[in-house]
């Protein structure tokens, strides 16, 4: 019974077999549905401000808008600058135009608009356009162009406005919405044109069942590819015209690579590169510039080279190059010839096989394995008594043949494997040769010593060569500074020394008998005035090609005192000149000179601030 004034509330509590419901069912049904709404908000709140959306802009509706769709977007490849921010490769937003053959009543005026607008042939246009003669049903959709620019689009779709308000006068079918079809994507562009392809590398699309993308082939493009890669946004809008925009708001930022490579010292070596090859008619050339204290790489320089903003330039290139690879640097492995002779040097000096004083007497014939293996000099004469100055001056076959004979074979062996030959170097370029050597046998033994029974890629002969140069070490040549990754960017971790290959005072020695001997009038055509300099020059014939095709090399690196720079230049096939030091060491020559102007090396005892007044 009730208190007499009070309220009391009805009881809800029922048993469960009468159906009735609890109170506190109620309250979990109200706190479910609030959630869900407070859910709903959230998300509607998300799709405005996640950068994984993009928006549209906003333009006047029509009265026959179609459905909202959603579709999938492409977001900028990331961007490869050089060591000052430079863009190398970046991206630019363009559509895509597809058109329905089949919506078009009169293909002619048509096709006019199109190639006055797009600047394509009418007759390619008509072909792909017209209604064919017999019976073939039309496709459903022509691919026109892949690079229609926001103002060529705009000026389109006026011409689709205009028609479409002609009704049945109109050349199009005016109750189709897919005459035109807009597809927007993002290409590769490249503001330098034919600067660094090689060491760029290509893009291609790649299409499968679940995706299309830009994938990144040969190059910093391929080799960090996954870094780079083009991802896409789900875009909601209305189809199928007007609401398509001409700019897109994309995921920020957008992933980058920042390379060692100079812009500038990169085109200085490509022009005298391309110069080299057409004074000495050489069929193709490398010029490598890196620094040997670290391995970070300059210039890859390379010639002929394709212009990556124009694919037909890309295709003659692949077409005349066939089964030669893309970058020489890295994917032509060769027997360099005398280049080679320092390193065995090194490598006898380090060993104890040989004294700094060794001196050689030389007939101008070497037997090392008896009378099946004579060994010449490069003139077929004898020089007589010689030290190792004087060997290497004289580039003398017969006594580095004898060197390398005075090294135990499992030494050799060691030697060469830790100075990196047979092996790949680790640089961040994508699809690298390893060339390989041979010391199976006292024929081929000797032979190592001037510079044949192996074969090395342009960048391997330069990291080994720069273990002459750093006082000892192998470094991993580089091409990758740093990456910028969620808009911060992160130094690489380089230099990385891969191993000490022989003793400082012992790289140190080499490097002052190679300067000695670029004194001398063997290499008058390398000397750079007011710089001393330690090189060798190397010419070898190529007996897997007709012709005696012959390849001329020349390394050099300087300072000596603190050498800053290593230049490999290579030559094959140069005409105009029998031996490298006609052709590579001028070459070489006119680099360096080029080269410490530009990095700011004074000559020997000119102070930095007056050499920098000197720049260009």
């Amino acid at each position: 019974m009730s208190t007499p004034g009070r309220f009391t509330q009805p009881a809800y509590e029922t048993s469960p077999a009468s159906g009735n419901p609890r109170p506190g069912t109620f309250y979990a049904l109200g706190a479910l549905v609030t959630g869900m709404f407070f859910l709903i908000f959230l998300r509607l709140l998300w799709f405005q401000v996640s950068p994984e959306f993009a928006e549209w802009r906003t333009f006047a509706r029509t009265n026959d808008r179609e459905a909202l769709v959603a579709e999938r977007l492409p977001v900028p490849r990331g961007w490869i600058l050089d060591r000052e921010g430079r863009v190398l490769a970046g991206s630019r937003r363009a559509y895509q135009l597809d058109i329905a053959p089949d919506a078009l009543r009169r293909p002619g005026e048509v096709v006019t608009v199109l190639a006055g607008i797009l600047d394509l042939d009418p007759k390619t246009l008509w072909e792909r356009l017209a209604p064919p003669e017999d019976d073939a049903v039309l496709p459903a959709a022509v691919a026109i162009a892949y690079d229609v620019t926001p103002e060529q689009r705009e000026a389109l779709l006026q011409w689709w406005r205009r028609w479409r308000a002609q009704g049945e006068n109109s050349p199009i079918d005016p109750t189709r919405n897919d005459v035109f079809r807009f597809t927007p994507v993002m290409l590769r562009v490249y503001p330098e044109s034919d600067l660094a392809p090689n060491v760029l590398g290509l893009v291609n699309l790649s299409a499968t069942a679940s995706e299309t993308r830009w994938e990144g082939h040969y190059g910093v493009e391929g080799y960090y590819d996954a870094l780079l890669q083009q991802s896409w946004v789900q875009v909601p809008f209305y189809a199928p015209y007007d609401l398509t925009p001409e700019e897109i708001a994309l995921p920020e930022p957008v992933p980058g690579l920042v390379l060692t490579l100079d812009r500038d010292i990169q085109y200085m070596a490509e022009r005298i590169l391309d110069d080299a090859r057409e004074t000495y008619d050489a069929r193709r050339g490398v010029i490598l510039i890196m620094d040997p204290r670290t391995g970070a790489l300059l210039a890859v320089a390379m010639s002929p080279r394709p212009k990556l903003d124009d694919p037909d330039s890309v295709l003659a290139f692949l077409r005349e190059f066939q089964g030669e690879g893309w970058d020489w640097a890295i994917h032509h492995a060769y027997e360099p010839g005398s280049v080679i002779k320092p390193i065995i040097l090194a490598i006898a000096l380090d060993s104890g096989a040989i004294e700094p004083d060794f001196v050689y007497h030389d007939t101008g014939v070497e037997e090392p394995c008896g009378p099946q293996s004579v060994v010449y000099n490069w003139d077929y004469q004898g020089h007589g008594e010689q030290t190792l100055v004087g060997c290497l001056a004289l580039s003398l076959n017969t006594c580095f043949a004898n060197i390398a004979m005075q090294i135990p074979r499992g030494t050799l062996l060691r030697y060469l494997e830790a100075f990196g030959f047979g092996d790949y170097t680790g640089v961040d370029l994508d699809v690298e040769m390893r060339g390989f050597f041979s010391v199976a046998n006292c024929v081929d033994q000797s032979r190592v010593g001037f510079g044949h029974a192996i074969s090395v890629t342009p960048l391997q002969l330069a990291a080994a060569e720069a273990v002459l140069a750093n006082g000892g070490y192998l470094v991993k040549p580089h091409l990758i500074q740093g990456q910028v990754l969620n808009g911060r960017y992160s130094p690489a971790p380089y230099p990385q020394v891969v191993r000490q290959v022989i003793r400082p005072e012992v790289a140190r020695q080499v490097t002052d008998f190679l300067a000695q001997a670029m004194a001398t009038e063997s290499f008058e055509n390398a000397v750079v005035e007011g710089y001393t300099l330690a090189g060798k020059t190397g010419t070898a014939y190529n007996d897997k090609i007709p012709n005696d095709l012959l390849d001329a090399t020349m390394v050099g690196w300087g300072p000596v005192d603190d050498p800053r720079f290593l230049v490999v230049v290579w030559l094959e096939d140069p005409k105009n000149g029998q031996w490298a030091s006609m052709t590579a060491a001028p070459t070489f020559r006119r680099v360096v000179q080029r080269l410490v102007v530009m990095m700011g090396i004074p000559p020997e005892g000119q102070a930095d601030e007056d050499i920098a007044q000197t720049r260009p």
